[in-house]
């Protein structure tokens, strides 16, 4: 599974999250705003996300009522989702490309494994100081993605998504 750039123009970008040949999902994303617009089969949603906490440590998933979904949360050395009243843990690692891990107990039994096809090779996910992925944009990428694995139909291949 991959998050794919498949457009970028001024005021939004647009990426496809695809299980080899096949789209599982369009997130369209408008930094401006801080929200993404994901389409899954029939389905639009609308998605908002704005920083709380004491040291903003938290970007906060809302819908497009204003109704608080789930949180991406950075405390000490761990980085988790919670969405749905599930907790998920999170880490980005480069492997030699970006790529999001999704687990609950365990880093070794991970739930979704999902990289990262940008195509703007100055921007990387991760981790090194010079390029760094946009924190609102990645947010949205990670939650967008964990709640896609929260669906039913998504449970239903979940072995798949771990590889």
């Amino acid at each position: 599974m991959k998050w794919e750039q498949v457009s970028t123009t001024t005021g939004r970008e647009t990426y496809e999250l695809r299980q080899k040949d096949k789209k599982l999902l369009t997130l369209e994303f408008h930094p401006a705003t801080n929200s993404s617009r994901i389409e899954y089969a029939a389905e639009k949603r609308v998605f908002l996300i704005r920083k709380e906490g004491f040291f903003n440590n938290k970007m906060v998933l809302c819908n497009e009522y204003g109704v608080r979904l789930g949180q991406l949360v950075h405390e000490k050395r761990e980085s988790y989702i919670e969405l749905n009243d599930k907790r998920f843990t999170y880490l980005i690692r480069n492997n030699p490309r970006p790529e999001l891990v999704i687990y609950k107990e365990s880093k070794e039994k991970p739930l979704v494994v999902c990289g990262m096809d940008l195509n703007n090779e100055n921007i990387s996910l991760a981790i090194t100081e010079k390029k760094v992925l946009p924190n609102s944009l990645r947010s949205s990428l990670l939650l967008a993605l964990s709640w896609y694995i929260s669906l039913p139909v998504a449970r239903e291949h979940a072995v798949e998504y771990a590889l």
